[in-house]
């Protein structure tokens, strides 16, 4: 009963901190950081979200079934808000494959369950997922949204912003697990290397010859158990851990039938008065 209610507890106070790089847990023996930069087919339909003079994450401008819809970009709902007040930000645009000149305003932020300041860190990251109206059409490719399957396993890859590098970078060569731990029908937990600026950032399946595929989760951030052989593991950049999904691992939520059905209601109430873009 003891052990029971201690792992309830971790459960709903579990840490959901910056992205994680994983590895083999040793530096020495080579770099832990997988990342690279994207390639140009991928890198054109992803960019940057920038709020109140900073950058805060990712996003993917993704393909809609209505012509005259206006341009739509998905990303995880945290990155709008302020990591030390728990406020929303006053004033958001979005930068097509982070290029500043040609950032667009947003327009309308889809309706969301995100609760900044939420204990339960498993139920805050199943949330953690917003559509964005923008302004006017961004001039870049899109990527379409497909269920995930959770049979997929490998030809999986992240494109999320790289602090360090200050890029749009590509972590490949993904895989996802499973957890008795951190359950949820709704997150796709995986050891896509990333970091601060990553959030947002799309999973995408790729076919064997690399070519994108579909969008099928919204990377979050990353999930700990808080503790790691009896004791303490920090929640922050660690110089290489190995996965371990009952401990310490990135989440990023599916895209789900309910998700979709979500975008289709947005584009409804976004036909009734916003203007049609070019």
């Amino acid at each position: 009963m003891i052990k029971k209610l201690f792992l309830f507890i971790l459960l709903f106070s579990s840490a959901v901190s910056q992205s994680a790089i994983f590895g083999d847990g040793d530096p020495s023996n080579g770099i832990e950081d997988q990342r690279h930069l994207a390639s140009s087919p991928f890198l054109k339909a992803v960019g940057t979200i920038f709020c109140d003079g900073g950058l805060r994450g990712t996003a993917t401008h993704i393909s809609t079934s209505l012509k005259k819809a206006p341009a739509i970009i998905l990303t995880a709902a945290h990155v709008l808000f302020d990591e030390k007040t728990g406020l929303a930000f006053k004033h958001c645009a979005y930068r097509p494959e982070n290029r500043r000149l040609n950032e667009i305003d947003f327009a309308m932020v889809s309706k969301h369950q995100y609760q900044f300041f939420s204990k339960n860190k498993i139920r805050q990251s199943e949330t953690d997922i917003v559509f964005v109206a923008l302004k006017k059409k961004p001039y870049q490719a899109s990527l379409s949204l497909a269920v995930a399957i959770n049979s997929s396993k490998d030809n999986l890859q992240l494109l999320g912003y790289n602090m360090d590098s200050q890029e749009i970078n590509l972590s490949n060569n993904c895989e996802s697990f499973e957890s008795e731990f951190f359950v949820s029908e709704q997150l796709l937990l995986h050891n896509c290397d990333a970091l601060g600026g990553s959030s947002g950032g799309p999973i995408i399946s790729t076919a064997e010859d690399g070519e994108a595929r579909n969008v099928i989760a919204v990377h979050g951030g990353t999930l700990s158990s808080g503790i790691s052989g009896g004791k303490s593991f920090s929640a922050g950049r660690p110089a290489g851990a190995k996965v371990n999904p009952e401990q310490w691992i990135n989440q990023a939520r599916k895209i789900d039938r309910a998700m979709l059905i979500q975008l289709q209601q947005f584009l409804a109430y976004l036909a009734k008065d916003f203007p049609s873009q070019k």
